[in-house]
């Protein structure tokens, strides 16, 4: 009886420390997050914000109940929601809403109605739903109008609080060095970055705006001395750039046709810098299709020409690992890149950010750039074969181009300079050897990644290192030409197979002799004791 009263006992005991834990684990929790980087887990730079948040913000998350009944993300963004709550000591409240049931209008707002497909009971139908976030401090608030996924949402989030608490949006400038517009050539790039920034079109020779974060070059063909000098003087007053550039123009209109740049004043100017762009064209083993889009009954279909080395694909063994624009990276084609190479200033830090693979060679005259026969360059020996840095940054102090020189002019048109500065204080500068890895020919690869690459690039030049860090925690390259070593992929290649073809099936085969011998020994010891 007394052994029967102390098992009763025990377990209410034992109820009542779970019902006690499950009342504390809304205020006291833990979680254990096993992914690479942890990329699950709110990040540090998140943890801190509370530091730079003199009075509250205030996070409302506007969702309809009927997306809640129907979907799990929505709980999961409440969560992270209140995990931001939990970690601010204070600084910022997070509060829930369906809009419909609180009779609030939050068009005003930007965050519009969604439809969604909806089965029930055999039938489809559809509901609006609201799925956006608000957040206010003081009188400004900034709004996420449409929030259906959680991979990229901690870095919205951490990026619009501390834009709203510092009153601030960074302006990246865009400038063309030829003939091509943004609002065509680059106009997915531009949709990118204005998630993050605010776009502004810059027009060649006109002085950079002061309030100019990050500045964007791309094309360097139509560029001279006098288009340069503005740039020249932004990053001498300590602003931050990058450079598509390269060595070999392109003639999209004349069936591909390559020709050697030249001369060319931007080139030399990176030269001064510490970066020199040769005039050859890589080709890679390692490359993309060239694909071109067709017409089929009104739809549009990729047509394969096959292999074509001038588009150059880089996977993470060929990137810095410790520069947080490559830390985690998730891919980058090249298109008839150039190769770089880095020269040593005084003051400057040189890093060699990307490479290509070891089978790598370069073209610096009679061009072989026709698809058709492309292909046929793969299996040729190349004299020059060997690996080639396509994209390096420099960071320091860097000494101006127009150093020792005169200020240039242009009939007609009046400059404000009467002073050259001659070198700059501390300042970054990334150089890639392509100018159209951020165009829209990102679409004939597939090469999405192409812009996670600029923006981080972007984020870099703008001094965000620590928001990089939660941008880039769930980068994975997922592409099924990440093995780049041809030993390493031959032996994955083989030992695939064998495990596949021969050793899965000898282990079904396996186990079943071994079930088909144990059944025929249990039945026989049963005959025996029968």
């Amino acid at each position: 009886m007394r052994a029967k009263r102390t098992q009763v006992i025990v377990l209410i005991l034992a109820l009542a420390v779970v019902v006690f834990a499950g009342l504390n684990s809304q205020r006291y929790f833990f979680r254990l997050d096993l992914t690479r980087n942890r990329a699950y887990s709110i990040s540090r730079v998140s943890k801190n914000l509370f530091q730079e948040i003199p009075e509250q913000v205030f996070i409302t998350y506007y969702v309809s109940d009927k997306l809640k009944t129907l979907y799990p993300f929505p709980a999961q963004i409440e969560d992270l929601l209140l995990q931001y709550a939990a970690f601010s000591r204070g600084r910022i409240k997070v509060a829930v809403l369906d809009p419909t049931a609180a009779g609030q209008t939050v068009e005003s707002l930007g965050i519009f109605p969604q439809q969604i497909e909806v089965v029930e009971q055999d039938e489809l139908t559809y509901a609006t739903v609201y799925t956006g976030i608000v957040i206010q401090y003081l009188d400004r608030y900034e709004t996420l109008p449409v929030v259906f996924r959680l991979d990229s949402l901690e870095y919205d989030l951490s990026s619009r609080i501390r834009a709203v608490v510092r009153n601030e949006k960074k302006v990246i400038g865009l400038l063309s060095g030829d003939d091509r517009s943004f609002s065509q050539d680059y106009r997915t790039a531009m949709s990118i970055l204005s998630l993050d920034f605010t776009v502004r079109e810059l027009e060649r020779g006109a002085t950079i705006p002061e309030d100019v974060t990050v500045l964007c070059v791309f094309g360097n063909k139509d560029l001279d001395s006098f288009d340069l000098f503005p740039i020249d003087q932004y990053i001498m007053s300590g602003g931050h750039a990058l450079f598509g550039v390269e060595g070999v123009r392109m003639d999209l209109l004349r069936g591909l046709e390559a020709s050697s740049l030249g001369s060319s004043p931007l080139l030399d100017m990176l030269e001064t810098y510490g970066v020199r762009v040769l005039r050859e064209q890589v080709l890679d083993v390692y490359s993309q299709n060239f694909r071109q889009p067709r017409q089929v009954f009104g739809q549009v279909m990729w047509e394969i020409i096959g292999k074509y080395p001038h588009w150059i694909t880089i996977a993470e063994q060929f990137v810095a690992r410790d520069n947080p624009v490559t830390a985690r990276f998730a891919g980058l084609d090249l298109y008839w890149a150039s190769p770089l190479e880095l020269e040593p200033r005084e003051g400057v830090e040189e890093e060699m950010l990307i490479k290509t693979t070891p089978e790598a060679w370069s073209m610096a005259e009679r061009f072989e750039t026709d698809p058709q026969r492309a292909e046929s360059l793969l299996f040729m020996e190349h004299e020059n074969r060997g690996q080639r840095t396509v994209a390096a940054s420099l960071s320091g102090s860097l000494p101006s181009y127009f150093a020792g020189r005169e200020i240039p002019t242009r009939a007609g048109e009046e400059r404000e300079w009467e002073t050259v500065r001659e070198r700059s204080g501390e300042t970054r500068v990334l150089v890639v050897g392509d100018s159209d890895f951020a165009s829209e020919i990102f679409q004939y690869t597939d090469a999405a990644y192409n812009l996670d690459f600029l923006a981080n690039a972007a984020g870099w030049l703008a001094n965000e290192e620590d928001l990089l860090e939660i941008k880039t925690r769930t980068t994975r390259d997922m592409r099924l030409n990440k093995i780049q070593d041809r030993e390493a992929r031959s032996s994955l290649a083989l030992f695939t197979e064998v495990f596949t073809v021969v050793f899965l099936p000898l282990l079904v085969i396996a186990f079943g002799l071994i079930r088909y011998a144990l059944r025929r020994k249990r039945s026989i010891m049963n005959k025996l004791e029968d």
